[in-house]
């Protein structure tokens, strides 16, 4: 009965957490959006900035997104923060950290609803802790593929538009328009930072931490290179271009052959531990002996520690890097 009372708190809480959160993301993203736009001129112009009345009364003046920033660190959260921006996600880090926690607060409610066993409440906490990451992960890969599937193209526009005379600029406009998402919103991305006053080169590589992409930073490699030391740019886009399809392609036939590798990961990685979420499940006590004795415990972390060092030895036979 007092776990079912706990759950159910935990559940109330989480909710108005996701609820505030998500009504503070529609309140203040038409804001976000146009200091994001002042940003780029704001900094040119004055480095240190400060809050505006906006920033002061985020979160209804509950900012729970700075007090865990805080207690992170900002390592932690520019980390975040890459990931998000390379996955398009429109959250910020520490909004995004709160969620993580609202998450895993529901996982300890879900295992507290189950079972009174210490273990499980461990373990769908941890899961749901990590589903986020996880959600934010595919939408990074899918992005990624996308991106650099449509990479070849956008240059082969680029070259035609710089020989039919226009600069570098109008041809990323020109790509930017015939193109589709996710690499058409990058491209006007970085011509909006160039109409608010930074430079090209920087607008490229901010593009580049962006996309996180080993083709598109040998785009950015030429580009600025050229600019340094003159020549053809269209010759050179040219020949990055036919790089960049060869190097896919590669990659196309490696990731086929590496394809049985990668499915024997998954299984050794995430087996174990469905086989484990069941049985602690339909037959808690079967797993005492394991759970409740010290060999018991010694030999559990024993496997996982073993399972760990499997799981990254396949990842890295599979992982091949160009």
């Amino acid at each position: 009965m007092e776990n079912g009372i706990l759950a159910i708190t935990f559940l109330a809480g989480t909710t108005i957490i996701l609820l505030f959160l998500g009504a503070q993301r529609l309140l203040t993203q038409k804001k976000e959006k146009l200091k994001e736009r002042v940003a780029v001129v704001a900094a040119k112009e004055d480095a240190s900035t400060t809050a505006t009345k906006a920033e002061k009364q985020q979160l209804f003046g509950l900012n729970v997104g700075k007090i865990v920033s805080r207690l992170v660190g900002p390592d932690f959260m520019r980390r975040q923060a890459e990931l998000l921006a390379s996955a398009s996600v429109p959250w910020k880090a520490s909004e995004f950290l709160t969620m993580r926690l609202a998450f895993a607060a529901t996982g300890a409610a879900a295992g507290l609803a189950l079972t009174e066993r210490t273990i499980l409440v461990v373990f769908t906490t941890a899961i749901a802790f990590w589903l986020p990451v996880f959600y934010v992960g595919r939408r990074k890969a899918k992005r990624q593929s996308d991106f650099d599937m449509q990479l070849p193209d956008a240059l082969q526009l680029i070259v035609n538009s710089l020989r039919a005379g226009f600069s570098f600029n109008k041809a990323m406009e020109v790509a930017s328009q015939a193109t589709t998402p996710p690499i058409s919103t990058d491209f006007a991305s970085v011509l909006r930072e160039v109409s608010l006053g930074m430079s090209i080169e920087d607008a490229l590589q901010s593009m580049a931490r962006r996309a996180q992409s080993p083709e598109f930073d040998i785009v950015v490699s030429a580009y600025l290179i050229q600019r340094e030391v003159g020549g053809n740019l269209a010759v050179i886009m040219e020949k990055v271009a036919d790089t960049v399809r060869q190097r896919l392609r590669m990659r196309g036939e490696l990731s086929v052959l590496t394809a049985q590798g990668r499915i024997s990961g998954y299984v050794v990685g995430l087996l174990p531990i469905a086989v484990f979420g069941i049985v602690i499940v339909a037959a808690p006590d079967y797993l005492d002996p394991l759970i409740k004795t010290s060999m018991g415990r010694g030999a559990l972390i024993f496997a996982v520690f073993w399972q760990m060092v499997g799981v990254m030895m396949i990842r890295s036979i599979t992982n091949i890097k160009m």
